[in-house]
């Protein structure tokens, strides 16, 4: 049993989903006792019309969690902190990474990122990039990445860092998700789970 959902971006392909949708994956939600913490992505940002920001979501499950400051914001629990940063804008100047708190040493610090690593650090030219140097001055614990749809270890220096893959989507063998583990003293673990 997990403690706490994460989801790392593009819950929802675009602005423009019916509020029946909404309702429905808000159905989902309220079936959870774990608390829900969104990331808006590419798809599904944080902007002037974001979904989001829809009358709707004031009546969200109380479990929902969703970060809207796109200068990164905290959400805090007795043993453990997310930081996010909202995507407003996927462009080459937005960096999912920077301005992210420092870890406490009575708390576990949770990442969620959305974008796109990139393994060399001189910029390809394409939005919301993540490069080794990004990840590895991190003091969080784990990152929970997003943006690619298949499951990808990117872990830099003493941060693990993971791509978990998408539950569902266009190429059903790469169906997965990961479940974490911390523990104080055996530190972070992973587990892959594939989806038929």
């Amino acid at each position: 049993n997990a403690d706490y959902m994460l989801i790392a971006g593009d819950v929802f392909d675009n602005a423009r989903i019916e509020d029946s949708v909404i309702s429905n994956f808000f159905d989902q939600l309220a079936k959870l006792d774990i608390p829900v913490i969104i990331l808006p992505g590419n798809h599904d940002l944080m902007d002037e019309h974001s979904l989001y920001k829809r009358d709707l979501f004031s009546n969200a499950p109380s479990n929902l969690y969703v970060f809207s400051r796109n200068e990164g914001e905290l959400f805090s629990f007795p043993e453990i902190d997310f930081w996010g940063k909202a995507m407003v804008e996927h462009s080459p100047e937005f960096k999912p990474l920077s301005g992210m708190a420092q870890a406490s040493r009575r708390k576990w610090l949770v990442g969620l990122a959305h974008g796109h690593f990139e393994e060399k650090g001189v910029g390809s030219g394409r939005s919301s990039l993540i490069f080794p140097s990004d990840i590895a001055s991190l003091s969080c614990h784990y990152l929970a990445l997003g943006h690619w749809d298949v499951y990808t270890d990117v872990s830099q220096g003493d941060v693990p860092a993971f791509y978990s893959g998408a539950p569902a989507g266009i190429f059903r063998s790469n169906f997965s998700a990961i479940t974490v583990d911390l523990d104080p003293e055996n530190g972070v673990t992973h587990r892959l789970r594939k989806f038929d």
